[in-house]
């Protein structure tokens, strides 16, 4: 039994030596060796310097009084900066104040040089108002009161009573308030500056009020509502309140004149488009005349505002559709 616990042990002990001799790959103790050398790993990349982007400097517009890219009188892009009574509105200063894409006299809700609010309420932003609650003057220039364009009227002479508070006075027609014919001082200042279908007062028809009027006439809205009368609602009583022109200073709309809510005409109202004469033999009548019972504008003045028609110079405005001189004081 001893003999065989020795024969045993010394086997044990040869397997043990076997084994030691065979295990040379890696160093230190068999048991407990240490592994192979990790390798280095490589250089961690550095990235490019960062770029530094260059200032841009913003052009500054030529002509004095423009600044990056606003021009000046003689303005840019066909847009000629207009002064009104000496004063440049936001209807005349070459910018598009409202964000609608249109500017100054190509943007309808813009009612002339002198309206200071290119918004869509048909507001003029200055003027139309003597600071009484019910006397009016000039509503298209510049200035409240009469003092600069002798124009006189009152809301209350309208049976329709476009202003609240305004009830009508029959006994004021023919006075002061409400004459019979306008002063020629205010048919020099005002008057060129009304818009086809508007009286001096703010009180206009659109083609959507034909036959809407007393007795089934022609409807008039005050475009001065303070409700907030735009060409959208000029049906609702609610937002443009209807209204009796003063036929004393009433641009009336004509069948081939572009006017308030027209921005077109017949396309017989042009030059050269008439029908051809009756034949002969019969006494066959005439074709129609070019004009179309009326001319896009009264003699001397430039025609504007539809495709093909030359930009009004300097010193003027498209108004409905006709150039309209700025005298600039």
């Amino acid at each position: 039994m001893q003999s065989q616990r020795i024969f045993v042990y010394l086997l044990t002990f040869s397997f043990l030596l076997g084994v030691s001799a065979c295990s040379g790959s890696s160093s230190g103790d068999p048991f407990n060796g240490d592994g192979g050398t990790s390798g280095v790993g490589g250089s961690t990349g550095t990235g490019g310097a960062s770029g530094i982007g260059g200032t841009g400097t913003g052009g500054t517009g030529t002509g004095g009084m423009g600044t990056g890219g606003t021009g000046a009188v003689g303005g840019t892009g066909g847009c000629h900066i207009i002064q009104c009574d000496g004063r440049t509105t936001l209807c005349g200063d070459c910018m598009d104040n409202d964000g609608d894409g249109l500017i100054d006299n190509d943007d309808p809700e813009c009612l002339g040089p002198c309206d200071n609010y290119e918004g869509e309420e048909l507001l003029s932003g200055v003027g139309g108002e003597t600071g009484e609650q019910c006397k009016a003057d000039c509503y298209f220039d510049f200035g409240n009161g009469a003092g600069n364009d002798d124009c006189h009227w009152s809301r209350s002479c309208d049976p329709l009573e476009p202003k609240v508070q305004c009830t009508y006075d029959e006994t004021k027609l023919g006075g002061n308030d409400c004459p019979v014919t306008q002063s020629q001082l205010c048919e020099d200042v005002c008057t060129p500056l009304t818009p086809n279908g508007c009286d001096c007062f703010g009180c206009c028809t659109f083609p959507e009020l034909a036959g809407l009027g007393p007795d089934g006439g022609t409807g008039y809205v005050y475009i001065g509502s303070e409700s907030g009368c735009t060409f959208e609602t000029v049906t609702d009583p609610i937002f443009c309140q209807a209204c009796t022109p003063a036929g004393n200073c009433l641009n009336t709309c004509e069948r081939c004149e572009i006017c308030l809510g027209k921005p077109d005409i017949p396309a017989d109202c042009f030059p050269g488009t008439g029908g051809s004469g009756g034949s002969g033999g019969t006494g066959g009548s005439g074709g129609m005349a070019g004009s179309g019972g009326g001319e896009r504008c009264p003699v001397g003045k430039q025609v504007c505002g539809l495709p093909g028609d030359d930009p009004c110079p300097g010193g003027s405005f498209c108004l409905t559709g006709c150039c309209t001189d700025i005298v600039v004081q």
